[in-house]
């Protein structure tokens, strides 16, 4: 997705928790399970960081905006939860589970986009961006070699398509 498609489905996201959703994915190619189950304790927005499935990573402008417009709106709807979790809901709001499969996939289809095409979309970029280098790729997002390689072997194919129209 270009930045301009990324910047669209965020727009298209009816509520806050969607767009949270949506900049996690874009910009850390978070897992829907990564973004479920993260925590409080995961940001360290002072100093533009977040811990998303064991992996301490920077966070990128669109994160830091929408994670801090959510989390003064969930300050203010849920003043006295103890939910450990960044995103909540009503139903959530009153234990200490983190939000559904359901509540993602719902914000999800209602911005015509999946986090896993998102995902995919982001580490392509990256792979295209940093020169096809799967050891990067490794690093950056935790991916396997194997996948790693395949982003790769793609990226090579598109830069060199690129070349080709020069």
């Amino acid at each position: 997705m270009t930045d301009e498609e990324i910047r669209a489905t965020e727009q298209q996201a009816d509520d806050l928790a969607g767009r949270v959703i949506i900049a996690l994915a874009a910009e850390n190619a978070a897992r829907t399970g990564a973004i479920r189950h993260l925590t409080l304790d995961d940001l360290d927005l002072a100093n533009r960081r977040i811990t998303l499935a064991g992996r301490r990573q920077r966070v990128g402008d669109l994160s830091y905006r929408v994670l801090r417009r959510w989390l003064r709106h969930r300050r203010t709807t849920w003043a006295h939860t103890h939910n450990p979790h960044v995103l909540i809901s009503d139903k959530t709001a009153h234990g200490t589970a983190p939000i559904s499969q359901q509540f993602v996939t719902l914000r999800m289809n209602r911005a015509g986009c999946s986090v896993d095409r998102i995902r995919k979309d982001r580490i392509l970029h990256e792979a295209v961006a940093g020169g096809a280098d799967p050891l990067h790729l490794s690093l950056v997002f935790g991916i396997s070699h194997n996948t790693a390689a395949r982003y790769s072997a793609v990226a090579e194919h598109l830069l060199a398509d690129f070349d080709g129209e020069k």
